[in-house]
């Protein structure tokens, strides 16, 4: 006689009719996951249909809808978000000889484009709770050759722009947001990535909207938006025949395609109810896990409309905490290596302290849209394991 395993039976492979309970427990859990349906399709659809698949209408429609959302002038859509930083820096006329200075703790990316742009990169510690540029730091840091300042919005925090500004302006040199992170968080009554000169997103797969690839420049500023209009299509501001154009500056291709526009839109109509979930996802971990001795969620603003992209965890034994997820069928990620210690921005660890005890700290928890309260709670019963046995 066969007989039905219970609640408490052994969730093992050798089960032949494991519960619902067991079952759940041994689907792996992933990180992130874009989450591309019905409607992406149809809009796609739409764009083979057109027989128009480069930078159009479309593309030019997804702008107004991101300038409408985040109250900006302008939007430019781009190929990546490092093309965004790059033409946004290129655009405020940065370039050889000039020096841009970078937060230590970012993807690699941010820094990449400042070279890619021509300048040298100055890289400057971070604070350690909210994990973005020290602000007194930069100010130490400001030398003849600086030109910018790149300031990134960590997991959708927001940097400390009041003090940002105001240095930047002081100095007489330009502040560029990257808020590849932060697409629907604010600082006050303003969406992160419209503060400064220049502001950048990014649209890659582990992102709230995805189009696959693709990066977005925002600025209120019609001659910084003029060129970057030239910048992205080979000089001009206006569309082409690709014959006898004029091509009156000096520009390149990072044309953002309609059929990536039309994933954009189709993505934009779940953007409220993804942020809505990443809050409710945030509040689940808290509760859980939020009192937890030896963790530390870091925290946002809730007071100020903050949503963290991913949520991130702190633990002083990373690795105890990576071997039980991996063992638990649990998705994570680790949080960046310090970019002064990558190889093509080597520099000595005196001077970033902070950076430093945050990387090696740092992991970001799953973070799908899908996920539910029922695999949070999964998700911590693999975490209070760890403290059982350390």
């Amino acid at each position: 006689m066969h007989l039905a395993p219970s609640k408490d039976s052994y969730c093992g492979s050798d089960r032949p009719d494991p519960s619902p309970e067991c079952r759940a427990a041994s689907v792996p859990i992933p990180w992130f996951r874009p989450e591309v349906g019905y409607r992406e399709k149809e809009f796609v659809l739409e764009v083979l249909e057109s027989q128009y698949l480069n930078d159009g209408e479309v593309t030019a429609r997804f702008e107004q809808t991101l300038a409408d959302f985040l109250g900006v002038r302008y939007c430019v859509a781009v190929t990546s978000g490092t093309a965004a930083l790059t033409l946004a820096l290129m655009a405020l006329g940065i370039g050889r000889g000039d020096e841009v200075i970078v937060p230590d703790f970012t993807f690699i990316a941010t820094a990449n484009a400042v070279r890619l742009a021509g300048a040298d990169v100055k890289l400057v510690d971070i604070e350690p709770k909210r994990f973005t540029l020290d602000a007194e730091k930069v100010r130490e840091s400001i030398g003849i050759r600086t030109k910018a300042i790149v300031a990134v919005d960590v997991n959708g925090r927001s940097a400390s722009y009041g003090d940002l500004e105001s240095i930047a302006a002081e100095k007489g040199i330009y502040l560029v947001c990257d808020a590849a992170e932060a697409l629907g968080s604010r600082y006050g009554d303003r969406c992160l990535g419209t503060f400064g000169h220049a502001g950048c997103f990014s649209f890659s797969a582990n992102k709230t909207l995805t189009t696959g690839q693709g990066g977005l420049i925002t600025t209120s500023d019609i001659d910084t938006y003029h060129r970057l209009l030239e910048l992205k299509d080979q000089g001009r501001r206006t569309r082409g025949t690709g014959g006898d154009d004029l091509h009156p500056a000096m520009g390149y291709n990072f044309k953002f395609t309609n059929l990536q526009a039309a994933l954009g839109l189709a993505q934009f109509e779940r953007l409220s109810e993804r942020l809505q979930h990443a809050g409710r996802r945030d509040e689940w971990y808290l509760r859980k896990l939020g009192h937890h001795p030896r963790f530390l969620l870091p925290s946002r603003n809730n007071r100020t409309g903050e949503i963290t992209q991913w949520t991130d965890l702190l633990a002083d034994d990373r690795s105890a905490v990576e071997t039980a997820l991996r063992n638990a069928g649990i998705g994570y990620r680790c949080f960046w290596h310090p970019l002064h210690r990558q190889r093509p921005y080597a520099a000595d660890d005196a001077d970033f302290s902070h950076t430093i005890e945050i990387s090696r700290k740092g992991l970001w928890l799953p973070s799908s849209f899908s996920l539910t309260e029922e695999q949070v709670g999964r998700i911590v019963e693999a975490l209070q394991g760890v403290t059982a046995h350390a």
